[in-house]
């Protein structure tokens, strides 16, 4: 918490920044729940909601992680973790479980067969449709 607590710490002095933050507390949530320890996810969202932040979670299609692993494993360290494929359906789900509860906002975009260009249009058009881009916080 000690470390969640910096970085909220850091938002909040810089406020009017951008920030993206990949798998910031939703992931660490989903694995305290696995193993079985709490983890206050309520305290975290609580300061972040005045800040503006908001859950992007990208997923995709079940059927699309193969594929999506072949593309992986060009620059994987550790192609191993990629051999069983339902761990990350699963992590999945769990995430959007996760995100169900969250009291962020929340878009679910789907990843599968698009360009990057293309998902940071939906995101910027779901924040401007959301009025999160130019809050006064």
């Amino acid at each position: 918490m000690e470390a969640y607590r910096t970085w909220l710490r850091l938002f909040e002095l810089h406020r009017y920044y951008t920030w993206v933050v990949d798998r910031f507390h939703l992931s660490t949530a989903v694995h305290q729940e696995r193993q079985e320890r709490a983890f206050d996810i309520e305290q975290i969202e609580r300061r972040l909601l005045p800040l503006g932040f908001a859950v992007v979670l990208c997923t995709r299609t079940p059927e699309s992680f193969a594929a999506a692993r072949e593309e992986r494993l060009r620059v994987s360290a550790n192609p191993s973790q990629y051999d069983d494929l339902d761990v990350f359906v699963r992590e999945q789900d769990a995430l959007r479980k996760a995100a169900e509860r969250s009291a962020l906002p929340v878009l679910e975009l789907d990843v599968t067969n698009r360009s990057e260009a293309e998902l940071a249009d939906v995101v910027t058009d779901w924040y401007a449709d959301h009025n999160l881009l130019h809050q006064d916080h």
